[in-house]
């Protein structure tokens, strides 16, 4: 499970940022929305607030790279392109400096603290430490690896002088299956994250799973029908067909992007809807159903997964073209004893109001960002604040009493508002 995730000098990030899960001693909704793991209460969901161009996405990003270079440092190892170091940039003191990453998480009832700091080409800085009795367990400066003999007998002289410049020292244990190592990397790679930019690999997951995995088929097509979209019944295809036979790509782009005699997979997914009559009619996914629908079924197989595995889901934007009910319903089940029994966490960014009532959200599970002066993101909870309960929160925000809100130059000049 996680516990926090930190973050300094990456994008808009100047100053060290911390995503924190660890529950405060509130109250309320404590049955719902807490649990606890290795004597720790956590959080099961954190919605992230604030005004466009204020960092939120940039948290996320930073835990994009966060997963990528654990994950695929050895085989970005050999390549020219730089190591994703984008430091802040709007200040002399953190140009050309490392970006510093570090996670705080449980497996197996232990709890590890893991991290690293990265310029554009080479790892500067790596550690792992286990919290209890604060034990270092290996830690790198540039490429001087120093492991605890006692606590750590994974990490040998042989696999340290294999390491390069440009790899992680976790990853290279880890692909010598090293337990523990193995481990933590097999947890950072059951972590699910949704870009709010980028949905089509959403999509493509969502679409695999609903034609290949019967159980999160059936739970997705409930879901959609609960959620009076109108639809009554989803059924998906797909087979391999000649390239120039696909009659909805041109004929221009057959010629220059296949061979001839290519094979292409050829989709098709029909949601079938209830005429007045009492007979259905199918509509193409791709280009007869709404935005709505379809991000929707995008985000159905990433939810399901993390919720039936205890997984923890990060998703950018979760209310692009979805109704506010929908996304209550979502962040209510994440928040329900029965219908989230593994303790999935969810942590997503926002501007849907509708989810600032102490019925959906406790005030340590609402974050906000806003930019200082200096261009830097600042990262706050509500809990942070000294707010009395029972209040309204989606009010008060709009009044701008938690900042981070947008500020528009004469906004009541505007024409279309008099």
């Amino acid at each position: 499970m996680l516990i926090n995730f930190k973050v300094k000098n990456f994008r808009s990030i100047k100053d060290e940022v911390c995503l924190d899960l660890m529950a405060t001693h509130d109250e309320t909704m404590q049955l719902e929305s807490v649990f606890e793991e290795s004597e720790n209460p956590l959080l099961k969901s954190i919605a992230i607030y604030g005004a466009n161009a204020s960092g939120k996405s940039n948290i996320f990003k930073a835990f994009a790279v966060f997963r990528m270079m654990i994950l695929e440092s050895l085989i970005r190892s050999n390549l020219a392109n730089d190591l994703p170091n984008e430091y802040f940039k709007l200040s002399s003191e953190t140009e050309n400096k490392p970006s510093f990453f570090e996670m705080t998480f449980i497996i197996n009832d232990e709890v590890y603290i893991y991290g690293f700091e990265i310029n554009r080409k080479k790892v500067c800085k790596e550690w792992l430490k286990k919290e209890k009795g604060n034990v270092n367990l290996f830690c790198r400066d540039n490429l001087e690896i120093k492991s605890n003999k006692n606590y750590f007998k994974e990490a040998s002289s042989i696999l340290k002088k294999q390491t390069s410049e440009r790899v992680l020292f976790l990853s290279v244990l880890a692909s010598n299956n090293k337990p523990l190592s193995k481990k933590i990397v097999e947890f950072i790679n059951k972590m699910n994250y949704i870009s709010g930019a980028e949905r089509g690999g959403t999509l493509d997951f969502s679409f695999n799973q609903f034609l290949n995995n019967p159980d999160i088929a059936l739970k997705m097509k409930e879901f959609i029908i609960r959620a009076d979209f109108g639809i009554v019944d989803i059924k998906a295809s797909e087979k391999m067909t000649l390239a120039k036979d696909i009659q909805h790509i041109p004929d221009k782009f057959k010629e220059l992007f296949f061979k001839e005699g290519s094979k292409i997979a050829e989709r098709n997914l029909w949601f079938f809807h209830k005429k007045e009559n009492g007979e259905s009619v199918p509509f193409n996914f791709f280009n007869e159903e709404s935005e709505g629908t379809q991000q929707m079924f995008a985000l159905l197989a990433p939810i399901i997964d993390t919720l039936d595995n205890g997984k923890i889901l990060f998703i950018d934007k979760i209310d692009a073209s979805l109704h506010p009910i929908i996304c209550q319903y979502i962040v209510s089940i994440f928040n329900s004893r029965q219908k989230n029994s593994k303790n999935a966490q969810l942590i997503f960014t926002t501007h849907d109001i509708s989810l600032l009532k102490e019925e959906f959200l406790r005030r340590d599970q609402i974050y906000f960002t806003e930019k200082n002066s200096d261009g830097a993101t600042k990262l706050f909870s509500l809990s942070d604040i000294s707010e009395r309960k029972g209040v309204d929160f989606a009010k008060r925000y709009l009044e701008g009493r938690y900042d981070a809100l947008p500020y528009i130059a004469d906004f009541e000049d505007l024409k279309f508002f008099k």
